[in-house]
């Protein structure tokens, strides 16, 4: 089985050694890439020499930060998924950079266990909402639209979506509505574009905040 590649971009050395032996202790992962700021970062993905399926990204770096690199990569199509690394929460923040791209956050706090059980989730559904994120989205309801999402997506697009939020792949997805997978990927380009959602992540909050899901935080952790 091929091992989950692993980036991390963060200037903190002893903190770079801790996650290093976190996951290169596991059979399934790997760390592959390191910088030590978003610029070195963007330049290395632009040579192609950031070969890397998950990146976990600080908020908090010299010459470039974590925001403006993901600013910066949200009209870009990424061959991997951004999981930011985050001294402390801050709530409207998080939904921010959620709908900016970013499949999941870790506090640089976590405990290992959470940080694999992130790392692993993000690469088998593409995000990773905790209780935490999930009941900011519920109770704070800080992600707002200029329109009512159900006056922007036809009934088919809306039939795809709810079935992205309930984690079927585009495959599954075409078995299900007896359309080509082509078909859904489709759909899924025009719901992001309809949205302007960035990632699977983004439209998941979308979908509750309108009510189109439930929330249910035992569906996501």
């Amino acid at each position: 089985m091929d091992k989950i590649k692993i980036g991390i971009v963060d200037d903190e050395k002893l903190f770079i050694k801790g996650m290093q032996m976190i996951i290169n202790g596991e059979a399934d992962l790997t760390v592959t890439y390191q910088a030590e700021n978003g610029s070195r970062f963007l330049d290395d993905v632009a040579a192609g020499k950031a070969d890397v399926d998950i990146v976990l990204l600080d908020l908090s770096m010299p010459i470039m930060d974590g925001v403006d690199v993901l600013l910066k990569t949200a009209s870009m199509t990424l061959p991997f998924k951004i999981i930011v690394l985050t001294s402390h929460y801050n709530d409207s923040i998080i939904l921010k950079l959620l709908d900016e791209g970013a499949a999941g956050f870790l506090a640089k706090n976590e405990d290992p266990a959470t940080v694999l059980t992130t790392i692993r989730n993000v690469a088998q559904r593409g995000f990773y909402i905790n209780d935490y994120i999930l009941n900011l989205i519920r109770n704070r309801r800080l992600l707002s639209r200029k329109k009512p999402i159900q006056s922007e997506l036809t009934p088919r697009e809306i039939e795809v979506l709810k079935l992205i939020c309930q984690e079927f792949t585009n495959k599954e997805i075409a078995e299900k509505l007896y359309i080509s997978a082509r078909t859904v990927e489709g759909h899924r380009k025009s719901i992001l574009e309809k949205t302007e959602c960035k990632s699977t992540a983004g439209l998941v909050i979308y979908a509750i905040e309108h009510k189109l899901i439930s929330v249910n935080v035992s569906k996501f952790v």
